[in-house]
């Protein structure tokens, strides 16, 4: 078969395909190919209430605010490199780096900022000798902890959720900071708000989650969230589970995503519980409407990342340097 065949015949197929789909009632994809599965998810499934009525249900958005709000946005970094290995245990140098950018008369300014470059190793599997030349670089050293048995890919892997921790702490700090100086203001956090405490919670706090690892909801309500229309957010749900049961939750669909992933421009939003979720949910979808504009690209998440949180990272970034 010659090449040429091949791709008529390919290009048919696929456009039976997809005309099958269209006239069983679904939807046609992105059309993009990929050659290696994803990796395994971690927390696939949580578990959650609705809130806001019996069911969850799609509810239509009003018009994106004209105006962004006066707000603060908040995100982190991270970078690390093997630098080499002792044996086979893995001595690693990392980079982590969380800022506040706030919003004032349309302007963003940088408002707090942190930064860490440290060591990342399996102390235990280490000589004494060996530590104290880590140290002697001048720079800190942390202790990734080891598994049942050396291994050189999964070494790796848990120095890396070190460095993930001493970002997260990076950005609690910065948010806590910030707070300090303005209790009053709205902060956006790039992410979940798990990892801040109960009084940061409290106050004008969002996260908004642009990935999709950890679906809380199942059958039809499942269904109404990921299938959400352009400027559609669906009813309020509690996360149940330890901290999480006092965080209300609701999905934000940012742009159209049919003809495109089934999570293209899908973001989910989360607050402290209280009557103010309720009270002000209208208001707040309007507003993060309103930060798709302008656009984030050429970030290849342009279409679940609002703009401000993408100008925290670049930032983050020029701040970085060489590391970045």
């Amino acid at each position: 078969m010659t090449s040429a065949v091949m791709g008529e015949t390919v290009v048919e197929a696929r456009r039976r395909l997809r005309e099958a789909l269209l006239e069983a009632g679904g939807v046609v994809g992105d059309g993009k190919s990929a050659a290696a599965a994803s990796p395994p998810l971690q927390t696939p499934f949580g578990i959650a209430e609705p809130v806001e009525g019996r069911e969850v249900t799609a509810v239509a958005v009003g018009a994106p605010l004209r105006e962004s709000r006066d707000a603060a946005f908040a995100d982190g970094i991270q970078r690390y490199i093997v630098e080499g290995r002792i044996g086979v245990t893995p001595i690693i140098r990392a980079y982590v780096g969380a800022a506040v950018l706030d919003r004032r008369d349309r302007g963003l300014l940088p408002a707090k900022h942190e930064a860490e470059e440290f060591i990342v190793a399996p102390l235990e599997r280490l000589t004494d000798a060996t530590v104290a030349k880590l140290h002697e670089t001048g720079l800190p050293v942390h202790d990734c902890g080891v598994a049942e048995r050396e291994h050189p890919i999964l070494d790796v892997q848990l120095a890396v959720q070190q460095i993930e921790q001493r970002r997260r702490r990076a950005e609690v700090s910065v948010v806590a900071a910030f707070r300090r100086e303005f209790p009053d203001a709205w902060i956006v956090v790039d992410g979940s708000l798990r990892a801040y405490d109960e009084e940061a919670r409290e106050s004008r706090l969002l996260g908004v989650i642009k990935s999709h690892e950890t679906q809380f909801l199942a059958g039809v309500d499942l269904e109404t969230a990921l299938t959400l229309p352009e400027a559609h957010r669906t009813t309020v749900f509690r996360r149940v589970g330890g901290r999480e049961d006092a965080i209300h939750s609701w999905y934000l669909r940012l742009w159209d995503w049919v003809g495109q992933d089934i999570l293209f421009g899908l973001v989910r939003v989360e607050r402290q519980r209280g009557p103010q979720v309720l009270d002000e949910i209208e208001e707040i979808c309007s507003w993060l409407l309103a930060e798709r504009s302008p656009m984030s690209t050429p970030d290849t998440r342009w279409d679940r990342l609002l703009y401000p949180i993408h100008e925290v990272e670049n930032y983050l970034k020029a701040r970085a340097g060489s590391w970045w």
